[in-house]
């Protein structure tokens, strides 16, 4: 698949709701990472893989400056238990590096700020206790992340998609997001129409009420 396929194929997802994606698989789905700020519209971006070995997290910094602009930053944080290794200063330089969003399996700190700035960062949660300059092992960039959740284990890769929003997170291989669209597209057209009928519907009972009570 060529580059422009894959544009093509993230601008698509844009338009489709993880609770979409939900009704036709679980695979790729990470249960316990949830965002930190309400997140209205869907946010898709080819994923850049970070993995933490120890306490050193100078590698987000050299992902930050490696991401290409839209990438999702996927962070395996999990050696650091519950420890921060993301914050607002880090979320102002992914706005200043134009990622589209953060993702860490792990947990986040400085939440007020975070959502004062409005960047989605997705995490499994928040923590006040955070890591500093440490001279142990970095770790690595593009590095597979063995993610698990009870008996799930998903294999998230550099070069997946990412899709996220209020509801969740999804990340898939390229030729997996590609064979599901096809569905998803027709699922969520189904879907739009019966909830704009039935909105309509609501709607216009709720103003006949209002009237009736003039």
């Amino acid at each position: 698949m060529n580059d422009i396929d894959i544009h093509d194929l993230i601008d698509s997802y844009k338009e489709i709701g993880t609770s979409t994606i939900g009704h036709l698989t679980e695979e790729g789905y990470l249960p316990d990472i949830k965002p930190l700020n309400p997140c209205a519209n869907t946010i898709v971006g080819r994923v850049l893989t970070v993995q933490l070995t120890s306490d050193n997290t100078d590698v987000i910094n050299q992902a930050l400056i490696q991401a290409a602009p839209n990438d999702v930053l996927c962070i395996d944080a999990q050696v650091l238990g519950i420890k921060a290794c993301w914050g607002a200063l880090r979320t102002c330089a992914a706005i200043y590096e134009k990622i589209s969003a953060v993702i860490v399996i792990g947990q986040a700190t400085d939440s007020v700020q975070i959502q004062q700035l409005g960047f989605p960062v997705f995490a499994q949660g928040i923590s006040a206790v955070t890591t500093f300059k440490s001279d142990h092992i970095q770790g690595t960039l593009a590095s597979d992340i063995v993610y698990r959740f009870g008996e799930q284990t998903t294999i998230i890769r550099s070069g997946d998609i990412a899709m996220m929003d209020n509801d969740g997170v999804f990340i898939l291989p390229i030729d997996v997001a590609q064979k599901l669209l096809p569905d998803c597209q027709k699922k969520h057209k189904e879907d739009e129409v019966k909830f704009q009928i039935f909105f309509e519907s609501y709607r216009n009972n709720q103003l006949d009420k209002l009237f009736e009570s003039q």
